[in-house]
C-alpha cells in the first residue's frame, strides 16, 4: 500500500519525484520554489514532495536536511480560476488550474515508496481534501468552452457578472488579450489555425485539443457578427476538475507529524492536496510505463474512480464506501463458484453412469 507523509509545524515528508522537475527554470520558479534542504525552512500550510535517494527513510531529513542540497520540493499551485473556494464544495464554474512557461516542470511526482508533505500552522486537519484534476495537456489558455446547439464552441464572456471571463482564460497567459471586449455576452472562439473548433477537436474539459506546444496560431474569434483574430501560443498546460476525495486514515510519526496512508483505488492522476498544492501520482500499475517527464501521454491520467449510473447517481465511490459491498459480494461468489461447479459435475457423472448400468441390465 502506497503511503503518503502529512506532516505539520515545521516537519515534512513524502513522495519520489519524476520528471527533472526540481530545477530552477527561468522565467518559471524561483530558486526557493524550486526546493529546500531543511525542513526548518519550509513555509507554513503548504504541501510538499519529500524526495532523497540517499536516505533510507524520512527521519533521516526532519531535522538535519542536506547541506545545499534540495530534498524538499513544493507542490505548487498554478493558475486557478477558483481562488478563495479551494477545499469547499461550491462550484458555479468548471474548476481550472493552468500552468504555463514550463511551470509544469516543477509538479512532483509520488511514486514508489515516497512521502508527501504538509506543513500546517495551525493544527492536524480533521480530513484531508484530495482533489483530482484531468489533465488537458498542451494548448491555448482557453478552456470551459461550451457547445451552442449548432456545435460551434464559446466561452461566457459577461453573461451575469462583467468578470465572467476570468473563469474560462488563463490571465496569466497570452489569452489575456481576450479581456479587452466590451459588452458581449459569448466569446465564439471558431478556428485554430485553420482548424474547425468542433467536438472532435475540444476536450471534456472545454479546452483545445491536438495543438503543438508551444507553437502560435491564427486563432478565430466572433462576438456575434464582429470577427477578430489573435495570434495564441500553445503553451499552456491545462487541467479541469474531476472528481473529489476526503480521506481520513493515516498515522501519527511523532509530535504534529502524520502519515496518510494512500489507498489501494487511487489511480494514476494529478490531485491537488488540500487546496494548496498540485502533485502527480503514479500508481504501482504504471510504474513500469511511467517515462518520467512532466508530460506522459503513455498513461490514462483521467481514468475516473467514481463511477455514476444513467440518472447521474454515483453508483461507486470507495471513498464513501458506495458500491465495495456489492464488489465484496461479486468476489466471493467467484471464489466459491468453482468449487460448486465442481461438485455439480461430479453429480452429473454420477447419475449419468446409473443411468448406463440401467440401460445395460
Amino acid at each position: 500500500m502506497r503511503k503518503l507523509l502529512m506532516i505539520l509545524p515545521l516537519i515534512g515528508s513524502l513522495v519520489l519525484s519524476g520528471c527533472s522537475a526540481f530545477k530552477t527554470f527561468e522565467g518559471a520558479v524561483s530558486k526557493e520554489e524550486a526546493g529546500y534542504s531543511n525542513a526548518y525552512d519550509l513555509p507554513g500550510n503548504k504541501a510538499y514532495v519529500w524526495n532523497d535517494p540517499a536516505a533510507e527513510d524520512i527521519r533521516d531529513d526532519l531535522f538535519a536536511g542536506r547541506e545545499g542540497e534540495a530534498v524538499f520540493f513544493p507542490c505548487p499551485v498554478g493558475d486557478t480560476n477558483f481562488k478563495g473556494e479551494e477545499i469547499t464544495d461550491y462550484e458555479r464554474y468548471k474548476r481550472s488550474i493552468w500552468f504555463s512557461d514550463g511551470a509544469d516542470e516543477a509538479i512532483p511526482t509520488v511514486m514508489g515508496s515516497g512521502a508527501l508533505i504538509y506543513i500546517s500552522d495551525t493544527t492536524v486537519p480533521k480530513e484531508i481534501v484530495l482533489e483530482r484534476f484531468a489533465d488537458y495537456g498542451y494548448t491555448i489558455g482557453i478552456s470551459n468552452m461550451v457547445p451552442d446547439g449548432g456545435g460551434h464552441y464559446y466561452i461566457v464572456y459577461a453573461e451575469t457578472d462583467e468578470d465572467d471571463y476570468k473563469y474560462y482564460i488563463d490571465l496569466k497567459s497570452d489569452c489575456k488579450e481576450l479581456t479587452e471586449f466590451k459588452t458581449i455576452e459569448r466569446l465564439y472562439l471558431d478556428k485554430v489555425g485553420g482548424m474547425e473548433v468542433r467536438k472532435e477537436s475540444v476536450s471534456e474539459g472545454g479546452t483545445v485539443l491536438g495543438l503543438t506546444k508551444d507553437k502560435s496560431y491564427i486563432c478565430e474569434f466572433y462576438t456575434g457578427t464582429f470577427y477578430q483574430d489573435f495570434k495564441l501560443k500553445a503553451n499552456v498546460r491545462s487541467f479541469g476538475s474531476l472528481e473529489k476525495f476526503i480521506l481520513y486514515d493515516y498515522d501519527f510519526l511523532h509530535a504534529n507529524c502524520i502519515r496518510i496512508n494512500i489507498p489501494d483505488w487511487l489511480k494514476s492522476g494529478y490531485y491537488f492536496v488540500q487546496g494548496v498544492g498540485l502533485f502527480r501520482y503514479v500508481s504501482e500499475e504504471d510504474e513500469g510505463k511511467f517515462n518520467g517527464a512532466c508530460f506522459d501521454p503513455g498513461i490514462d491520467w483521467n481514468d475516473p474512480i467514481k463511477l455514476y449510473d444513467e440518472y447521474g447517481v454515483c453508483i461507486f465511490d470507495p471513498s464513501l464506501g458506495i458500491g465495495l459491498e456489492e464488489e465484496e459480494t461479486e468476489t466471493e461468489e467467484e471464489m466459491t463458484a468453482p468449487e460448486e461447479a465442481e461438485e455439480e459435475t461430479e453429480g452429473s457423472d454420477e447419475v449419468e453412469l446409473v443411468t448406463n448400468d440401467s440401460d445395460s441390465t
